[in-house]
């Protein structure tokens, strides 16, 4: 089974070239409801950070469709761009954290699988395979987890969260087990919401959020075996960050590699995500928290440092950074398209 996702994708251009006409008409004629809707909420929110317990009624009908007011204020998560000390895009000082630069690199150097990517094709082709121009994992994350999988040659496999980085999981693990019939691996799903096409994988798919799930599962992980987490980015209580990182990564075995995913340290999340997008993702600070002085875990793979600081070692590795097709279809620069598909968010840690 083809998921319609994946034919989807080459329209998503043309649709939002259509859309974009559309929603700016609508967002002129909204002004005047936005303006007084925005005036209601503003007060309803104010009524809850002075701690009355009013409108029981508006906010049950408000949690019922699933909304809720969040203001410029110093309780609430909303960031005001006025309030930077600095650009977004600026590396920040971060004393606690060792990036294990050369360590890094050394890594990088041992890896020696490019001529495999060929078997990634750089458009949807008909087939339930990994294509480079999607909007979900791009490239050069793609290409390096690839590398990590062939080179440390897990026997297990755990994704939180899963989707077309799967794709390229089961194709590097498959490769193992080709190179060397008697290895033997084991790929593990966890995906509650989504993707139901995981189920034609030859993976073990747990459709169960994680925070839910038994901690054992995560402590049959070994010397080179991989975690991989794509979580919500967000902290909430009880919720699945807070349960990977306070619960599942303290218990891990030594030698366990582990990938998070969306992570852009030294820097900041970019601006089209927290202050274009309006998205409140934190999850970055907790990992930076949770490594700062840390001497449990090291740091093996920073991708967005190494594009910024080592942007040949890595393009040598990682060649989609100099593949002419993926950088003419960033250059593209068309509405949704306008994602930069040389960009790189994957960051590293193994347990010591």
């Amino acid at each position: 089974m083809i998921p319609n996702s994946f034919r989807f994708q080459k329209y998503i251009p043309i649709l939002t070239l259509v859309l974009t006409p559309i929603l700016i008409i609508l967002d002129i004629i909204l002004i005047p409801f936005v303006f007084l809707s925005g005036l209601i909420f503003y007060m309803i929110r104010l009524i809850d950070i002075n701690h009355l317990e009013n409108m029981w009624i508006t906010k049950k009908i408000l949690r019922w469709i699933g909304v809720y007011p969040v203001l410029d204020h110093f309780y609430d998560p909303l960031l005001n761009p006025k309030n930077l000390r600095h650009a977004l895009n600026k590396e920040r000082e971060l004393p606690g954290l060792d990036l294990n630069v050369n360590r890094q690199l050394e890594i990088l150097d041992e890896f020696n699988f490019n001529g495999e990517f060929e078997h990634f094709p750089l458009n949807f082709q008909g087939k339930l395979e990994y294509f480079y121009i999607n909007y979900s994992f791009l490239p050069i994350d793609a290409q390096y987890l690839y590398n990590t999988i062939r080179h440390f040659k897990p026997k297990k496999l755990i994704e939180i969260g899963c989707g077309f980085s799967t794709l390229v999981s089961a194709k590097a693990l498959e490769k193992n087990r080709r190179e060397n019939t008697n290895h033997k691996n084991h790929h593990i799903c966890i995906e509650p919401y989504r993707h139901g096409w995981l189920g034609n994988l030859p993976i073990q798919l747990i459709k169960k959020p994680v925070e839910s799930l038994e901690k054992s599962i995560f402590t049959q992980l070994e010397v080179n075996d991989i975690l991989f987490i794509d979580s919500s980015h967000m902290i909430k209580p009880q919720g699945d960050v807070l349960f990977e990182y306070l619960e599942i990564l303290p218990i891990l075995n030594p030698g366990v590699i582990v990938h998070i995913h969306d992570i852009y340290t030294p820097k900041d999340y970019p601006e089209k995500c927290i202050v274009n997008q309006v998205k409140f993702w934190n999850e970055q600070y907790l990992l930076e928290a949770f490594l700062s002085s840390n001497p449990d875990f090291e740091i093996i793979g920073a991708l967005k440092y190494l594009k910024d600081h080592h942007f040949q070692e890595l393009a040598s590795k990682c060649p989609a950074l100099n593949d002419d097709r993926i950088i003419k279809k960033s250059e593209e620069k068309i509405a949704l398209s306008s994602l930069d598909f040389l960009e790189t968010s994957s960051f590293w840690i193994r347990k010591k």
